[in-house]
């Protein structure tokens, strides 16, 4: 009964490969696109560090900036309405702090026109940029 199975060759060999691949991709990765990843990272940072606390005003268009997006709404190239600029802003009370909302500063209240309506939420303005007129 306590009969033991064997694996394909084949298979054993693709899940060996597949294990292999997945215990470290960032050193497995060749140099150019590692270093492509490492750049995107820092200019990433650059973005959400340079952006100027209180360079929106209520009535402004945003935007995302590019690679910056956490949450659903809005989407990439959708643009939403400055409502309001919170001084000082309002930190996100999600306890865990493995959540990528965890002290996130709230600085801007954003208006969005979904399908039933307008609605406003707060987002961390350090992720937008003014949509150019």
């Amino acid at each position: 009964m306590n009969q033991r199975r064997r694996l394909d060759p084949a298979v054993q060999s693709m899940l060996h490969g597949l294990a292999a691949a997945n215990t470290q991709p960032e050193l497995d990765a060749p140099g150019e696109a590692r270093a492509q990843k490492i750049e995107a990272l820092r200019d990433a940072y650059r973005r959400i560090h340079g952006t100027e606390p209180g360079k929106f005003r209520p009535g402004d268009l945003v935007r995302w900036q590019p690679g910056l997006k956490y949450v659903k709404w809005p989407q990439y190239g959708e643009s939403a309405v400055v409502v309001e600029c919170l001084d000082p802003p309002v930190m996100d009370d999600v306890s865990a702090s493995y959540s990528p909302y965890f002290r996130s500063p709230q600085s801007l209240v954003l208006g969005l026109q979904r399908q039933d309506g307008f609605h406003c939420w707060h987002f961390d303005g350090r992720r937008f940029e003014l949509v150019s007129s």
